[in-house]
């Protein structure tokens, strides 16, 4: 009797933890220590999103282990996981650290600007973006012509991951969201979403013939677009 009640009290806390509830949080600047309004937050498990008031607080239906993506204009964009003490006391802090303190890890000298102002301001702001770019004679990198086709590992370990599909598909109903990766110009949003990396992003593009301008300044909602177009085509040619 005694070992049932364990196992009964076990299985209802693993239920418990199991179900989606509305947690809170206050996003704050690392910096400044003041809250910050207008963040995004996006719930990348359930693609729920919110976005902070005023005094920084904001709320989204969660549960433990989800991951949450927030991101903040000047800030950096940190992706932070649905605890179990965030998921039973219901409130957390989100600390972003602000751009202007990391601007040490930008090289600005490795960009070839256009002389464009609305392209440039795009290409400086992803200045700390590891592009492939101009290593050779093509303007792509040893990597890219080197005779390995980069989608074949990255397709595969999206295609093993039947969730990440699910999430893809899922994602070109999210109205709001669309319209949040249509603002969005630093692949934080879309390498998020996709679940591979920002350098394999540039691979999976330059593959697939697309320009280095377009990789450059496009929206992440049309980088989130080109990617899986790229997909669907590798997958009709294999």
């Amino acid at each position: 009797m005694r070992y049932f009640a364990v196992l009964f009290f076990l299985l209802n806390s693993i239920l418990a933890f199991a179900q989606e509830k509305t947690i809170s949080g206050t996003v704050i600047s690392e910096l400044s220590y003041s809250p910050e309004s207008g963040a995004s937050i996006i719930n990348l498990s359930n693609l729920k999103m919110a976005k902070s008031g005023k005094d920084g607080s904001f709320s989204i239906l969660a549960q433990v282990n989800d991951t949450l993506h927030v991101s903040a204009e000047g800030f950096r964009a940190l992706k932070i996981k649905v605890t179990k003490d965030w998921y039973k006391e219901g409130n957390q802090r989100v600390y972003l650290k602000d751009l202007s303190t990391v601007l040490d890890e930008v090289v600005i000298n490795t960009l070839k600007l256009t002389g464009i102002l609305s392209v440039d301001t795009k290409l400086i702001a992803l200045a700390d973006y590891p592009y492939y770019r101009d290593f050779g004679p093509t303007g792509f990198s040893e990597a890219y012509n080197s005779g390995l086709n980069p989608i074949n590992g990255i397709y595969n370990a999206i295609k093993r991951n039947n969730k990440d599909v699910k999430k893809i598909s899922s994602i070109k109903k999210e109205v709001e969201l669309i319209e949040l990766m249509k603002t969005k110009y630093d692949r934080d949003l879309a390498s998020a979403l996709l679940n591979i990396s920002k350098e394999d992003i540039v691979k999976v593009l330059q593959r697939c013939n697309h320009s280095e301008r377009f990789i450059y300044t496009a929206s992440d909602y049309q980088i989130f677009t080109a990617v899986n177009e790229c997909y669907s085509n590798f997958k009709l040619t294999n």
